[in-house]
């Protein structure tokens, strides 16, 4: 573990780093003629970010929001998962554990940080399609990475425009263009791992987009399949995506989508303990293999929006979803059949309404959405579900209705001043339906409710600078696997396990330097009470994890990023987070650990790309890539850490014609030099099982095709 770095140290290096700082902030490309192979320019006026609500400019907007686009998603990268995509976001720590049955462990500003599978306490959404539950658990089953065009991360808290779960918002967008014809493209991708060459992978998509009269559709489909490293770490997705766009009547437009995901096998290596990461870090945990531990799903998703921009300026815009899920999910502890029906509503409006003489825009809208979990708990006989023994049958409902009003004020020629609010209930029921004369009704209620609330100010002193501060506040419900979870084996909702809650602050500045550097800095604080964490049950060996709330806690750190032209065809990417994440006040039986750092999080998570485009090789380009992440402790009152490690990728490839064909074959190494690091970690875990180890050496080959407008 990496000794402490006051927060005053850190913020002095910011400061002395602001040369490389910050990387455009959701900024769009300018229109300037420049040549193919220089860095983009970006300009801050025009730019507009949908996960606001209101597509304000960017330089209105009075917190830390951040584009990644298509080229920094899926140029050359295997798109296996979301930390791709966002290792180059400071603030956003995507902890791959390279098993595809849990998902990653993905936070934002430590928001999130907890999840023992899926993603928790932050909402993602898909073309507008809310991927988060109304309890708060993230799902990217129906997500194909390969297909997004953009992805806009809002850092800090969201909860006074997206309620419950809102520590961050990542918004993930495929290609808007109606093309004028048919447009095809397909990407084909091979790997192998060095340590064991009869372990690979394979992955394919292929993208169609057509117009359908002055419409226009999109489809894709895909299917990864996947052997890794480890033992019992195989994998095989299948992907269908679908989007659909159609103008109507004179400001009107109607648009859907339609998703089927298919994941016939995801196998759950595990985590090891020390002796068994020190001994093999390639073998899965012995009862991961002897009860066949993995998980069967079938998901599909659908929803459709129709918007309407008004004469006046302003839009009105309403989304109506459902989401549709069926698992089979071999554990150490049960086999878990679980059939999920989540549906809702989305409506917004915005409207400029003038307060005097000041310009202001007004946004009011309402979210409800509505989640059916249909749970039953059986013996798992290696793999094979044992009807004969049930543990929990219960039918569980969770609602939320949370209705919002945001306003944008023009308080002076270069000062605008956003606030917000939004009141949220959340309620949770659960019908029991193992009732046995030695298992009592377990059935019951819980109402979680929360009022959150945010003001933020925006300067602009000039076109390209914006410096900006903000305050607010977030809620955070148990989700209802965290809430069934209960040490006493009893069915029904923890009653002892509540929300957690938090206050946040944030200053920051982004902008541009003469097209050459990007930058952005960005200082945060969280007050968070009743810290939702995980916590082990000593006598039990099955591996299941049960969660409780901490007294308080405060997230404190820096980002920075920077996009750096350093020469004609060369620029240099960089994000940095400075994360101090401590327990304020919080005793775990007789100890206190006041001043302890939060385990799972790195106190520095660094990230370099340097990208170049020869002159003597037209078409040519190559990335090499460096991450390093600070141990960092595993669990809450041990001194046991992880190590911190450096890992290096190198990408090759040409992009061009042959004939009408668009081309671009590929070649990637990653973790060039085989360091050995762990990937991810479950927190506080039983019997010593923390770690998840990253792969050795790994290569992989590829091309693109694509043909049409």
């Amino acid at each position: 573990m990496t000794g402490p770095v006051s927060l005053e140290r850190a913020v002095a290096l910011a400061a002395l780093c602001s040369a490389w700082s910050v990387a455009g902030a959701a900024q769009q490309r300018d229109t300037t003629a420049r040549p193919a192979d220089s860095l983009k320019v970006y300009t801050l006026p025009p730019a507009v970010v949908s996960v606001t609500r209101a597509n304000p400019p960017i330089n209105k907007v009075p917190q830390a929001v951040q584009l990644v686009e298509k080229t920094e998603i899926s140029r050359a990268r295997p798109t296996w998962g979301l930390d791709e995509a966002l290792v180059s976001v400071p603030g956003v720590y995507a902890a791959n554990r390279y098993n595809f049955s849990l998902d990653q462990r993905i936070s934002i500003r430590g928001f999130g940080a907890r999840s023992a599978f899926a993603v928790r306490g932050i909402k993602v959404l898909v073309d507008g399609i809310p991927q988060t539950l109304p309890d708060g658990q993230g799902q990217l089953t129906n997500l194909e990475l390969g297909a997004a065009d953009r992805i806009e991360i809002l850092r800090g808290s969201a909860s006074a425009l997206f309620g419950n779960a809102a520590g961050g918002v990542i918004s993930i967008w495929s290609d808007p263009t109606a093309p004028q014809s048919v447009r095809q493209d397909v990407r084909v991708l091979f790997g192998t791992f060095d340590r064991h060459l009869d372990r690979n992978w394979s992955k394919w998509q292929a993208t169609t987009a057509f117009p359908i009269g002055v419409g226009s559709g999109l489809v894709t489909v895909s299917r990864l399949d996947y052997t890794g490293q480890r033992q019992h770490s195989g994998a095989d997705f299948r992907n269908l995506n679908s989007r659909w766009h159609f103008p109507l009547a004179h400001g009107w437009s109607f648009a859907a989508t339609a998703d089927v995901g298919w994941d016939p096998r995801a196998d759950n290596p595990g985590a090891l303990t020390a002796a068994e990461l020190a001994r093999n870090p390639d073998s899965a945990a012995a009862i991961n293999i002897t009860r066949v531990a993995g998980k069967d799903v079938t998901q599909g998703q659908g929803g459709v929006t129709v918007r309407r921009e008004f004469p006046g300026g302003g839009d009105a815009s309403l989304t109506v979803f459902g989401v549709a899920r069926s698992l089979k999910n071999p554990t150490t502890f049960a086999y878990i059949d679980l059939d999920r029906l989540d549906y809702g509503a989305r409506f917004a409006v915005s409207r400029p309404l003038p307060l005097g003489s000041l310009e202001q825009r007004l946004t009011a809208g309402i979210d409800f959405q509505r989640q059916r979990d249909d749970r039953k708990n059986f013996r798992n006989n290696a793999g094979q579900v044992d009807t004969t023994v049930r543990t929990l049958d219960q039918l569980e409902h969770v609602t939320e209705i949370g209705p919002f009003v945001q306003s944008a004020l023009e308080v002076a020629g270069h000062v605008s001043v956003t606030g917000g609010l939004r009141y949220d209930w959340v309620t949770f029921r659960a019908d029991d339906r193992l009732i046995t004369a030695t298992n009592p009704d377990d059935s019951g209620r819980r109402l979680m409710n929360a009022l959150s609330g945010s003001v933020g100010v925006a300067i602009t002193p000039s076109d390209a600078t914006t410096v900006y501060g903000n305050i607010g506040t977030s809620f955070e419900t148990p989700t209802t696997t965290e809430l069934t979870n209960r040490p006493s084996g009893a069915g029904g909702f923890n009653p002892s396990l509540g929300p957690q809650q938090a206050t946040n602050y944030e200053i920051g500045v982004r902008g541009d330097v003469r097209g050459r550097l990007n930058y952005s800095v960005a200082l945060f604080d969280a007050e968070v009470r009743g810290e939702l964490i995980p916590f082990p049950v000593p006598a039990d060996t099955n591996g299941r994890v049960y969660f409780q709330n901490a007294g308080t806690s405060r997230h404190r750190g820096v980002e920075l990023s920077s996009a750096l032209e350093l020469a004609a065809g060369l620029r240099l990417t960089t994000a940095w987070t400075y994360s101090d994440f401590r327990y304020t006040r919080y005793s775990i039986g007789a100890r206190t650990v006041d001043g302890r750092p939060l385990p799972g999080i790195p106190q520095h998570w660094l990230h370099f790309v340097l990208a170049a485009h020869p002159a003597f090789a037209p078409g040519g380009w190559a990335e090499v890539e460096e991450t390093h992440s600070s141990g960092y402790f595993v669990n809450d009152t041990l001194n046991t850490a992880t190590g911190a490690w450096w890992t290096t990728n190198v990408r090759l490839g040409w992009s061009g014609t042959a004939g009408s064909v668009r081309l671009t074959p590929f070649v990637g190494f990653n973790n060039v030099f085989n360091r050995a690091y762990v990937g991810s970690v479950v927190i506080n875990a039983a019997a010593g099982r923390y770690y998840e180890p990253a792969p050795g050496r790994n290569m992989y080959v590829g091309f693109s095709l694509g043909a049409g407008e």
